[in-house]
Formats: structure tokens, sequence, C-alpha cells
């Protein structure tokens, strides 16, 4: 496969009052996967935004779902339709666990990475990346206090970098930049997602974004909920780019080392 077809969705963030509530939000993410996969047919992986399942904020007092419930449902809808899947399983308010969590699930409904942050403290799972859809080596950050994450996904070679950024408030600009600035520094594609609309009186700017690997924007989101951004990225292209950077950064080691002597 020498094109990947990515979507970006700009999810709003709930605010699940019951344990129906948030089977409802389940089951309409799902429905969002398969409707997708049909409306776009070379979609290989789609990316919701953090905060889209269980909503935003502390956990509260009586947990609506346990950690596992949502991953069922996505992973199924993945199979149905054949595609893979980066989904915010995040406490919120109907979670017991505080931590920020983030799955990829493949086409087959296996997760083959997770990652996690730790709420309010730096920490979390160290950076990784695997073997991802067509092949691109994938890496899944949460980048909330702590850049290193990202980069340090980057120096393991990830070809395909989801940089969760954004928190309520947060300027769209500075999150579309960072992404551009990610991309370029890596020379990796970066899918930077983030909510829309307003929740427990806080503002998503929306404004989710596939970047090329030189950073050039590909597709941006506007400021509605539940809009998309849909991009075929290239491997090869991005292999030969790499080559090249690689070849013209030993051509200038070897120089400036030459000089030196």
């Amino acid at each position: 496969m020498n094109r990947v077809g990515v979507a970006v969705l700009s999810h709003t963030v709930p605010a699940p009052r019951t344990r129906a509530d948030v089977r409802r939000n389940y089951l309409q993410i799902a429905d969002l996967v398969v409707g997708m996969k049909h409306g776009e047919p070379g979609l290989d992986l789609i990316v919701f935004p953090e905060h889209g399942t269980h909503g935003f904020g502390p956990p509260g007092r009586d947990a609506l779902t346990m950690p596992g419930e949502d991953v069922a449902v996505f992973a199924r809808a993945c199979r149905a339709a054949a595609v893979w899947g980066v989904f915010s399983v995040s406490g919120g308010r109907s979670r017991p666990d505080p931590d920020h969590t983030v799955v990829l699930i493949d086409d087959r409904g296996e997760v083959v990475l997770r990652h996690s942050r730790a709420a309010g403290r730096r920490g979390g799972d160290p950076p990784d990346v695997v073997s991802g859809p067509g092949g691109l080596r994938t890496g899944l950050s949460i980048c909330r206090d702590d850049s290193a994450v990202g980069e340090g996904c980057q120096f393991r070679g990830a070809e395909l970098l989801v940089r969760y950024q954004a928190e309520p408030d947060v300027p769209a600009y500075a999150q579309v930049l960072a992404a551009r600035a990610a991309a370029w520094m890596g020379t990796c594609y970066v899918v930077a997602p983030n909510a829309a609309g307003h929740a427990g009186g806080r503002r998503w700017s929306g404004h989710s974004a596939i970047v090329g690997f030189d950073g050039v924007t590909l597709g941006e989101c506007g400021d509605e909920e539940y809009e998309f951004q849909y991009a075929e990225l290239s491997v090869s292209a991005l292999r030969r780019a790499r080559a090249g950077r690689s070849l013209l950064e030993s051509t200038l080691r070897t120089r400036a080392m030459t000089r030196a002597s």
C-alpha cells in the first residue's frame, strides 16, 4: 500500500449524566467509524480527539462505566469497517481513573498501542512506536505537560505521529503551528486532533489538522462540531524525503568535521 487514507474528527465533548448517556456516546462514535468508512472507501485510519468519549473533568463520585467497556465497542466498529482507529479512553467524569489515555486499534479489532499521561502531573507511559496502517510506523503522544513524549516518538522513527496537545481554551493557531513544527522537525506525518464546542464552561477550538512531513497542512477542520478532514498520505514520498534528509545531514556533518580538522 503506497497511500494511507487518514481522517481526523473534531468531535464534541460530551457531558454524560447516566450510564445510558455514556453507552449512547460509545455507539455514536462506533456509528461514525462505520459511516465514515462507507463515505470514504479509501479510509485506513480515523482519529478521534481527547475527551470525546467520557467528557472532561475530574472523576465523579459514582463511576458510570468501567475501563474496557469503551474499547470493546470501538474494537467491534474497527473490525466491522476494516479500518484502524485512535480513540480517547480518558477517565473524565464518568470513569474512576483520572489518567488521560488513548488507544490505537487495528482493522482486526486488536489494541496494538496504548498511551497514558498521568493527570495533573508529569509521568505516564514512555513513548512507543508500532507498525500501523499501510506499514507506517505510528506513535501516540499526549503533550500536555511534557513535549519530550512527542520527541521520543520521533526519535524512535515514527512516520506518523498522532499528537494530542489541545487543552480547553487553547488558541487554534497555536496547536496547528505546533503540529506543523513537529512534522517538519521529525520528517513525519502528524495528526493533531482537537475537540470542538463548549462543555462545562470551557471551550475547545476545533481545528483538528493533518500535516505533511514537510510541515505543510494537508487538511484542517474549522471550529464546528463533528467536522472532519481527510487526506491521503504517501508512504514512498515520506521515505524518499527521509532518505534525502539523512544524506544531507550526513554530508553536512562530514564537511563540518573536515573543516574542523
